[in-house]
């Protein structure tokens, strides 16, 4: 008998053992972004630690896992060819040292483009990443938040993620109805993580989160606000009450009621992610990556 619950201790304890290893920081986001607490603060970076290195590209990536930021947004388009590359604009223009939409290049051709940096400044020998890159290079580290595939190019970005094992790993997001998204997509809206947005389109946010409630379920908005007297803001209590995660991004007045990253600078972190943080928020989206990461521990609501 003492054999017997010896050996049921040893497989109960290798059980665990092999349980714990597959425990990757990138599930532990997960849970954390399915589970929000006042306790801890998902930090999301803005196309990457563009302050370090270019906007959208592997480096600016790899900045934010060094970092231990929890998710990185990014921007993905479709090349002539039908590869997905990052790119926030429509053009190469503004980000490259290249001219023209990047639906009119290959991705042979944007591999030949070399990225800018945040001051437009050309000579970088950064190339544009295609999203198997990113998502080969963040498996098992950090969550990735697409931006630009919205209600147009799911099922292309699903694929990929299928290809590199990462569906859990990338949070799709979009402005559409609940209605819309079923419709287009059906079942692949079950097997993604959708976080939809809270936006200036919306016109009744009350409904739209009940819409997405009694279908989709997500367990995480996007939501921004102009005003505190906005009905998108009046829904942050709401989806605090039903345990959903709400990302805020203080990216400009407009987004926060005016509580924006710059005023970081001249009024402390207090005044813009305190605030928004004290009104509910349970993940910010930043342009000032490095200086988030410092506050949010600061204050023990990070690792």
């Amino acid at each position: 008998m003492k054999k017997i619950i010896i050996l049921l201790f040893f497989f109960a304890s290798s059980f665990y053992a092999q349980e714990t290893k597959t425990e990757t920081r990138a599930t532990t986001i997960l849970k954390h972004l399915k589970n929000p607490s006042k306790d801890y603060i998902l930090a999301v970076s803005h196309r990457g630690d563009w302050r370090y290195a270019p906007e959208n590209s592997l480096p600016a990536i790899q900045r934010c896992i060094d970092l231990g930021v929890d998710i990185v947004e990014i921007d993905v388009r479709l090349t002539k060819d039908g590869h997905m590359i990052l790119m926030h604009d429509k053009t190469v223009d503004r980000t490259t040292n290249g001219k023209g939409k990047v639906s009119n290049f290959t991705l042979a051709e944007i591999k030949q483009l070399r990225l800018k940096n945040a001051c437009g400044v050309k000579g970088s020998i950064h190339q544009v990443p295609t999203l198997k890159e990113v998502m080969e290079l963040a498996k098992d580290k950090i969550l990735i938040n697409l931006d630009k595939v919205e209600g147009e190019t799911v099922k292309e970005a699903y694929e990929i993620l299928k290809e590199t094992g990462t569906i859990k790993q990338a949070i799709f997001k979009g402005r559409k109805t609940a209605k819309y998204m079923l419709d287009k997509y059906g079942d692949l809206m079950r097997e993604i993580i959708y976080m939809p947005i809270l936006i200036d389109n919306v016109t009744d946010a009350k409904k739209y989160v009940e819409e997405y409630s009694n279908t989709i379920s997500p367990f995480a908005y996007e939501v921004t606000f102009p005003s505190t007297d906005s009905n998108n803001f009046k829904q942050i209590k709401y989806l605090n009450a039903k345990n959903i995660t709400v990302l805020t991004i203080p990216l400009w007045d407009d987004l926060t009621a005016g509580h924006a990253d710059e005023k970081v600078i001249t009024e402390g972190p207090d005044a813009v992610w305190g605030w928004l943080i004290n009104n509910g928020t349970n993940a910010i989206m930043t342009d000032r990556t490095a200086m988030l990461m410092e506050y949010l521990r600061s204050k023990n609501l990070h690792d």
